[in-house]
């Protein structure tokens, strides 16, 4: 029986190698559906309701974005999926698609489409600890400014980048000093601060700020009131329901004006001999008029390429809201593959940390601890308006 055992011995170790190797089969392949779990994100849209245009014009950018990204290889072999909830643009349903997508165990959070419910989810994000990237709104997301930030980014077009662009214009052409008109409001009486602050900086002084109703009978009688103050060039702040009735009253002013983004009248009909004044905005690249997307990037460029003929059809609320949102799903594409993210809170620090020079549609981005925005202002496009057209400012 003795040479037996040494038999037995050489069974009994096959067993055991073939246990081993199953175990270490399971192992690969429990390695492996994890290694391709996907990246869940939740995007917050306004799919119906009043703001339905706009989402749908964001879902279709997100869309679009992810489908390159996957088709890259997706986040270290990870594919982004999208969660979406339809948020009506109402407060309360956005509440509960937050708490439903947490439920989801989304990495983070995209939206929303209704400016006016970004303080909403910001709160719901700072407080339950999810990384947050705002495509709305432009409020600049500073650290140190307003709400406790640390879980919230941004990749709108802010004031704060909007206004330095314009101020380092107005510099540049020798301006000293300006007049304000603002829109009248809570967000608004916020902005004189910005403004204030920002021009000294550029070697502006304010010679006169008075704020304006939605009326054109005010938006009339206060830029009269601006051409008497007399200042190098005026500044013209608020929302795109100002749009026609501020271009309806340009004639009461002979100043060089600067204007908001949102009163650019790109999708709007307008007598351009009656408003043949020099007028300067600053806005992405992207979203200047046909015949000056001139020097895009090529995510830019790419960017059109996917939109195709849907892109100039629509108008410029709508085609920034797409442009933004897929910067922000991009931007969290970026930050994953430049660290190793396992969890919220390694995303929330390798947004802040590595986004250092993310070349997106809206512009360039530049994140760090103090500025969650970090929108370059030299990246947004300058363009004026002389002679009944819009050309580039040389």
């Amino acid at each position: 029986m003795a040479f037996l055992r040494p038999i037995f011995m050489r069974s009994e170790a096959r067993g055991l190698l073939t246990i081993i190797f199953f175990f270490w089969a399971f192992f690969l392949l429990a390695s492996s559906c994890q290694g391709s779990a996907s990246v869940k994100i939740g995007a917050l849209l306004d799919l119906s309701g009043p703001l339905s245009v706009q989402g749908t014009a964001a879902y279709k950018a997100i869309r679009y974005a992810v489908e390159d990204i996957n088709l890259q290889g997706g986040i270290m072999g990870r594919p982004i999926e999208i969660i979406v909830f339809d948020t009506m643009s109402d407060p309360t349903k956005l509440l509960e698609g937050a708490s439903r997508l947490e439920a989801e165990g989304v990495m983070a959070f995209l939206g929303p489409t209704a400016p006016k419910n970004c303080l909403i989810l910001r709160r719901y994000a700072e407080n339950h600890h999810i990384p947050l990237v705002l495509i709305a709104g432009s409020s600049p997301i500073l650290t140190f400014s307003g709400i406790k930030t640390k879980w919230t980014f941004s990749v709108t077009l802010n004031f704060a980048s909007e206004l330095k662009a314009l101020f380092s214009l107005f510099q540049k052409r020798g301006y000293e000093s300006i007049g304000v008109l603002v829109q009248t409001g809570d967000f608004y009486r916020e902005l004189f601060l910005w403004i204030r602050g920002y021009a000294p900086e550029y070697g502006l002084s304010i010679s006169c700020a008075e704020g304006f109703n939605l009326n054109r009978e005010d938006i009339s009688r206060k830029l009269s009131w601006l051409n008497r103050c007399d200042p190098d060039v005026g500044l013209i702040w608020a929302n795109s329901k100002a749009k026609e009735p501020v271009f309806e009253t340009l004639d009461r002013v002979d100043l060089p004006l600067g204007l908001a983004h949102t009163l650019f009248p790109q999708d709007m009909a307008y007598d351009a001999n009656a408003t043949a004044k020099l007028v300067f905005v600053a806005i992405p690249r992207v979203l200047a008029p046909a015949g000056l997307k001139k020097n895009l990037s090529f995510v830019a460029r790419n960017f059109l390429a996917r939109f195709d003929k849907d892109f100039p059809s629509m108008t410029f609320g709508s085609k920034l809201c797409a442009v933004q949102a897929w910067d922000g799903i991009c931007v969290i594409a970026h930050a994953m593959r430049s660290f190793k993210v396992n969890g919220r809170r390694s995303l929330r620090n390798a947004l802040e940390s590595g986004v250092r020079a993310y070349y997106g549609v809206t512009g360039t981005f530049h994140f760090d601890k103090r500025d969650h925005s970090g929108l370059d202002p030299s990246s947004l496009l300058l363009l004026r308006f002389f002679g009944n057209h819009w050309s580039w400012v040389r």
